[in-house]
């Protein structure tokens, strides 16, 4: 899976023998989040796009579904497809729908062995063996490069009629570890077709070379074309604000220009941009820096990553210049921002920021389309627009060091009064900042604390917000998002071992490993006596696990030892548990992953079924793995 932003999973693991033996909430269906092929950015909307077609197949029937999933656009766009292939034979697939070649249909993929040592088909069987819908990672041919890509692809059984089958769809990123190949992600190619996801990939390919070198990253990033040309390059800063290297080391009276100054607050009104940035691990910045081409103070809108470069916090960032009349670069390739009709999310479907830009992108077409007064009592009243801390909000911005609320959910009683002061614990008020960003582009990110209405305390949050006409006054509509594996915000109160096993979901293991991940990540491999006798990590049947990349066992929070031995997460060879499969590989190149397996249950001391969630990290220089799981039902 991808390492970004990405990325909270929507989805609970169904057992294998049907959706009774339920691990947790049942997906949330396609009626509140919804996305098609042209839409898709992320894993969290390939697991939709899935969900979508598994409802759509069951609703309509197999030969309306293979005749849409051929034709219609909904369901078809380059390296977005769905897929169908029988699962009777356990040693072979019959493709049943295949879009990229229909030629291929009713036939047996015959081999498929792949770059991590078996055969897809047998890894497909062996994983829906264990879950009824989970992620598969592999390599495969991309229709739109013509090359054998990583792709990480999430798969449903259902029955194709009285077949035993598999559908799903996949996703190939070029930001995955094993995957930032320098002829498809530098910055040429960026500078040629800008957009937030070429950005995006861009940045963290860059910091995946600064989290590897650490400090001597330095020459590579200032010296290196493939990190700097035209207007594009690379940035990086400690967390100080000393600036350690530029691709565009401008110079004036001998001095090196600091791309935020030599102090940052500066030039944000007073803001601590450093302080934002590593809070949230990733985030968006709009500023105005010197243009490497005209020599002119021009916008930027950057995207800034938080790394851990030799057991040291880094900043790694890069930026697009903005034109006079641009209101930012969209989501899309191509400058077009996605339409509700092709993207929805409900409030009570959001599990990621890449959900809130669609949530929001909606709330702004319904205004447009229905109307202010229709809209204030929608975002009100309507399970669309709110449950618990998803809710749309609406601020009046004629007044250029105030805001006046519209709509706001959470407290009615304050509409139409001042917010008054809002300073919040990166040191301005928040009226400025929102005001800052809005007058550089005119739909962004804002990253800030303010109060959770599902718990009553200030937290850090990350909103997504588009300026509008609301009857005539210069508005911004907006929704934001609380997560609580942001590098400032896992708290240990919040995020620890009891509290996922006594309410299992996939939301809370990622949070789990991630933020168990932050602390191998500052502590390297001394954070072995930490995993094994805090009991923030390890409580009842859940504890975390960490290896390295030669499959060794580095530490566990349930160190099982039989005859002296201690017993291996994955075996003395991973291998041997996955039927060959290099699972130490897989976890390495996608950066995070699902992976499915038996494992010793703690309290019973029987094999388990198991669902794992892993993430590499680079703890003090040196390449590690992190994981916890989740024991599934009998």
């Amino acid at each position: 899976m991808r390492i970004s932003r990405a990325v909270a999973s929507i989805v609970a693991l169904l057992l294998a023998g049907g959706a009774a033996r339920s691990f947790a909430a049942e997906p949330a269906p396609c009626a509140k989040k919804s996305v098609v092929a042209g839409a898709i950015r992320s894993t969290v909307d390939v697991e939709a796009f899935v969900q979508c077609a598994y409802e759509y197949a069951q609703e309509m029937g197999v030969e309306e579904a293979r005749r849409a999933f051929h034709e219609d656009e909904r369901w078809k766009n380059g390296q977005f497809y769905i897929f169908v292939d029988s699962m009777d034979d356990p040693e072979q697939f019959i493709s049943f729908v295949f879009p990229p070649d229909p030629s291929r249909e009713g036939m047996p993929w015959g081999d498929l062995t792949d770059g991590f040592g078996t055969d897809l088909t047998a890894e497909i069987h062996r994983v829906l063996g264990l879950v009824d819908r989970g992620w598969v990672h592999y390599e495969f041919r991309n229709p739109e490069s013509n090359l054998t890509e990583p792709k990480a692809s999430y798969m449903i059984r259902i029955d194709w009629n009285g077949s035993d089958a598999v559908i799903g769809a996949g996703i190939y990123r070029s930001d995955f570890p094993g995957t930032c190949h320098p002829a498809q992600v530098n910055a040429e190619a960026l500078a040629s077709e800008p957009s937030l996801e070429r950005l995006e990939e861009f940045v963290r390919c860059a910091a995946l070379e600064v989290e590897s070198k650490g400090y001597f990253a330095t020459l590579l990033m200032e010296s290196d074309p493939r990190w700097s040309a035209d207007s594009i390059y690379v940035f990086g800063m400690d967390m100080a604000g000393n600036q350690l290297f530029s691709g565009h080391p401008v110079m004036i009276n001998g001095e090196t220009i600091m791309e935020w100054g030599r102090d940052p607050r500066a030039r944000f009104n007073g803001r601590d941009m450093i302080d934002v940035a590593a809070t949230f691990g990733e985030s968006y910045i709009y500023y105005h820096a010197i243009h490497p081409q005209t020599g002119s103070w021009r916008r930027k809108a950057a995207f800034v990553k938080r790394v851990s470069g030799q057991g040291v916090p880094l900043l790694v960032g890069a930026g697009v210049y903005l034109t006079d009349r641009s209101a930012g670069v969209a989501r899309s390739s191509g400058g077009a921002t996605i339409p509700c009709a092709k993207k929805s999310v409900a409030a009570g479907a959001i599990r990621s920021t890449v959900d809130v830009e669609a949530f929001v992108q909606c709330a702004y077409e319904y205004v447009q389309e229905m109307g202010v007064e229709e809209a204030r009592r929608a975002f009100h009243e309507d399970e669309r627009w709110k449950n618990g801390q998803f809710y749309i909000f609406v601020d009046n911005m004629d007044d250029p060091e105030q805001f006046i609320p519209f709509v706001f959910p959470p407290d009615p009683s304050r509409e139409e009064m001042p917010w008054g002061d809002l300073t919040d614990g990166f040191g301005t008020d928040l009226n400025k900042e929102f005001h800052r960003v809005l007058r550089l582009v005119d739909r962004g990110w804002v990253h800030y604390e303010f109060r959770n209405p599902e718990n009553n305390l200030t937290e850090p949050k990350a909103g997504y917000a588009i300026r509008i006409d609301w009857n005539g006054s210069d508005a911004v509509i907006g929704a934001g998002i609380y997560r609580s594996d942001f590098p400032g915000t896992c708290h240990p109160a919040q995020v620890n071992a009891e509290a996922l096993a006594s309410e299992p979901s996939l939301e809370r293991l990622e949070e789990f490993v991630r933020c168990a991940a932050l602390e191998v990540e500052s502590k390297g491999y001394f954070a072995t006596l930490l995993m094994e006798s805090d009991p923030r990590w390890s409580a009842d049947s859940i504890y975390v696990f960490g290896m390295d990349m030669a499959g060794n066992q580095l530490f566990s929070g349930y160190p099982v030892t039989i005859n002296g031995e201690t017993i291996m997460e994955w075996g003395r060879d991973p291998r041997a548990r996955f039927n060959g499969r290099d699972m130490i590989d897989v976890a390495a190149t996608f950066g995070e992953s699902y992976i499915y397996y038996h494992a010793i249950h703690p309290q019973t001391g029987s094999w388990r079924r198991k669902a794992a969630f892993v993430k590499r990290v680079s703890g003090q220089g040196v390449p590690l793995l992190v994981g916890a799981g989740v024991y599934l039902p009998d």
